[in-house]
């Protein structure tokens, strides 16, 4: 076991602590919540999640087949480029796994495993301290075809996080520009072993200790086998381990604006999963960045190619949206 895990970084989770919260905007979460869009969410899903893609294997065209959408539309809100270069950061794929996969990968082809990947990285600038960043991530790969060429689709798994994040940038685009820069990180290589995000963290894209909080969204849009279909809660994993601050901002803008029941069950140290561990938010958390890392839960479409667009609860992933976009906009705006 990884001791810092237990014992706090303060170096990355001062930045945190200091800013002092005030009344929340509630008018704010109001104008979140009137500006979410179903037909914006379902329009990423679908396209995210059909047959053309081939289920966004990292390595392989498809999978900057669904970059380049992401970069089309990070352009369509306004949000810049945190690169000089684009919204691109390629990095090599690698036979070695430096980490074993978030869950277990079905036989896909060994083509990527000697090509590029690609984040994308969208901005939206900050007014007053724009080299403070709120971060905000999501996987859009997913695992290819099988051998027979059936496609894992995986709506779920990452599309609804990638198309919830596409929403926030366009729903925050609409606001008065937050104090602190918001940064919107779609992750390659996460079903290869969290390469992207690890990748990110290596080549010091940004320092470590201006970063305020990272929040992970993956698998939003169904229920688990553990909940009733109807029962209105979400997994909240991290919050707590480098700081407790973010687990008190959290819940106070979700009694705000949304009303989840967050789940903690996966936050034990006894998980016998090791969520923690298994999306692309431990990158930075292992680093003593504050986390937060949103998860719907294993269905029984989970890496399988059933996980279709046509099963996604798109009211639940809407309501998931407005949580994440509220929280980041608090975060952005504390003083």
């Amino acid at each position: 076991m990884n001791l810092f895990l237990w014992i706090p970084l303060w170096g990355q989770a001062l930045l945190l602590e200091k800013l002092h919260t005030n009344e929340l905007d509630t008018i704010i979460f109001k104008a979140i919540q009137s500006a979410v869009s179903v037909r914006e969410l379902r329009a990423h899903v679908e396209f995210l999640a059909s047959d053309a893609l081939q289920g966004r294997e990292a390595g392989t065209p498809y999978e900057k087949v669904a970059a380049a959408y992401l970069i089309a539309q990070h352009r369509r809100f306004g949000s810049q480029p945190l690169l000089k270069e684009g919204y691109i950061h390629a990095f090599p794929l690698s036979s070695r796994k430096s980490l074993p996969p978030k869950r277990s990968r079905k036989p896909t082809s060994p083509r990527s495993d000697t090509s590029f990947a690609w984040n994308v990285i969208g901005i939206q600038r900050g007014s007053v301290y724009p080299h403070q960043y709120i971060i905000l991530c999501a996987h859009y790969d997913h695992i290819g075809t099988t051998p027979q060429g059936e496609v894992y689709n995986g709506a779920d798994d990452n599309g609804s996080g990638t198309a919830l994040l596409l929403e926030v940038a366009r729903v925050l685009q609409s606001l008065p520009p937050p104090k602190r820069t918001i940064l919107f990180f779609h992750t390659a290589a996460e079903e290869k072993g969290l390469l992207g995000a690890f990748r990110f963290v290596r080549d010091s894209l940004i320092p470590l200790d201006s970063i305020v909080a990272v929040i992970n969204a993956d698998m939003l849009g169904r229920t688990d086998t553990l909940h009733a279909p109807e029962e209105f809660y979400l997994y909240a994993i991290g919050s707590d381990r480098t700081t407790p601050r973010l687990r008190h901002l959290h819940e106070k803008v979700n009694n705000l604006c949304c009303g989840w029941h967050f789940d903690y069950r996966y936050d034990t140290p006894k998980d016998p999963l090791r969520l923690f561990y298994r999306s692309d938010h431990y990158a930075f958390a292992q680093k003593g960045v504050p986390i937060v890392f949103y998860f719907g839960g294993f269905h029984s479409d989970y890496h399988k190619v059933e996980d279709d667009a046509d099963k996604i609860d798109f009211e639940r992933l809407k309501k998931a949206t407005i949580l994440i976009a509220s929280l980041a906009w608090t975060l952005a705006t504390l003083e």
